[in-house]
């Protein structure tokens, strides 16, 4: 099969809805020979910043000279930005070949009558792929919640668990405490987990599933300084400084938890030299985060989806750069009246328009969210919001792109931004 075709196929099963549940994917992968067993792994779940921790670890393990994999998503621009193998993607022939493997054994099981998602069929190909390329070690990235994500077929070295707060409420609950014990599904008996510092509900779930460490500034980690040029901690955990290239004091949060997950898989017997550390934290390449693009004007992409990270990007932007121009595009079922709260409180003027996805919220209702707060313009396009933008702005101003990863994957292509990892 083509590439477009599979992607195509693929993108289908993604069309017919989410499904929670194991069962499909235990049976899918016992067909495939259980590759989940076949390779070390780390497991990383949370609302906010497990793309980032999970990069920042893979980052460090393969310096340490392990064959690592990282699965990862939703992609900013291609589909095999999921699966990478020491920051290379996985390459097209494998991909097809396996998606045609796997795409025989999912027929088989629909004459079954067992349905299987996009995701529990993306989560079997990069598996595969990992215990074909024989990695040492993964580190996978959960889907949506935990408990029944398709990820959760790995026994992990540890478990990690990034900020939670309220996403996805229709499909993991409506409070904090809810939503806390679906990503709390990961945790299993006697491995280790690690976690951001969490609302006292959401500690309270950790607590009672695991005796797991906790993340907070003072106690594991020292914040020395954040700017444009990246982020510097010093963590207890692991004893040195920190260096990451990404924006933000958030990432310090990030960063200090990866370093906590780092040195538990340490004393589990991976060795993780001084200079991995450094090395793999420093030449971190995770783009599409608060990630300076151009100069002159200044445009920064992101790819904050929550009202928590909103909360936390708008305060960074403004504490960086000032007041700006914001893009802003959103999908359909995201808080998006929160957010516009928390953007607009660091903006001159926004400029709404829509992600390129079936499941975007349409330019005119996102500005119903903005008017009260900013100047809104409403555009059609990220393109026609960039120009518009570009025309109001001069060489010591800012523009920020945001609102979800489909804008943040659309931005690089429209501003032609070569992503470093192939």
């Amino acid at each position: 099969m083509e590439r477009r075709e599979i992607l195509d196929w693929l993108f289908a099963q993604e069309a017919t809805g989410i499904k929670f549940g194991l069962e499909n994917t235990k049976e899918l992968l016992k067909r495939l020979g259980d590759p989940q067993d076949k390779f070390y792994s780390v497991h990383v779940a949370g609302t906010n910043g497990k793309g980032s921790v999970s990069a920042m670890i893979a980052s460090v393990l393969k310096e340490a000279g392990y064959n690592t994999g990282l699965y990862t998503s939703p992609h900013l621009v291609d589909f095999r930005e999921r699966i990478q193998i020491n920051n290379s993607y996985i390459g097209d022939e494998d991909f097809l070949r396996l998606a045609g493997e796997i795409k025989h054994h999912y027929e088989e099981m629909f004459s079954e009558g067992k349905k299987l998602t996009f995701f529990e069929l993306t989560t079997a190909i990069a598996f595969v792929y990992f215990a074909e390329m024989q990695v040492d070690i993964a580190v996978v990235e959960v889907g949506m919640g935990g408990r029944l994500d398709a990820t959760n077929t790995i026994t992990p070295e540890v478990s990690v668990i990034t900020p939670i707060s309220l996403e996805h409420q229709g499909f993991l609950g409506n409070t904090l405490t809810e939503i806390a014990i679906e990503k709390a599904g990961i945790i299993k008996e006697n491995i280790p987990v690690v976690s951001a510092n969490q609302p006292e509900e959401v500690l309270n779930v950790l607590h009672s599933k695991s005796n797991v460490q906790i993340v907070k500034k003072d106690s594991n980690f020292t914040l020395l300084n954040s700017d444009e040029c990246g982020t510097d901690i010093f963590s207890e955990a692991l004893q040195t400084e920190i260096h990451i290239p990404l924006m933000g004091k958030y990432q310090g949060d990030n960063a200090a938890l990866a370093a906590l997950a780092l040195k538990e898989l340490m004393n589990r017997g991976i060795y993780i030299p001084d200079e991995a550390i450094r090395v793999g934290f420093n030449n971190l390449c995770w783009p599409g985060r608060l990630e300076i693009v151009s100069e002159k004007p200044r445009i920064i992409i992101d790819s904050t989806h929550t009202p928590a990270g909103a909360e936390i990007v708008a305060e960074e932007i403004s504490r960086l750069f000032g007041r700006v121009f914001l893009i802003f595009g959103i999908l359909k079922d995201k808080d998006l009246e929160a957010m516009a709260s928390f953007f607009s409180k660091s903006v001159k003027k926004v400029f709404v328009t829509a992600p390129n996805s079936i499941r975007a919220k349409p330019p005119n209702e996102t500005a119903e969210a903005f008017y009260p707060h900013a100047e809104t313009v409403i555009t059609h396009s990220l393109k026609e919001a960039l120009n518009a933008a570009l025309k109001e702005s001069g060489k010591d101003d800012t523009i920020l792109i945001t609102g979800s990863l489909y804008m943040a994957g659309e931005a690089m292509e429209v501003l032609d931004v070569s992503e470093t990892v192939m």
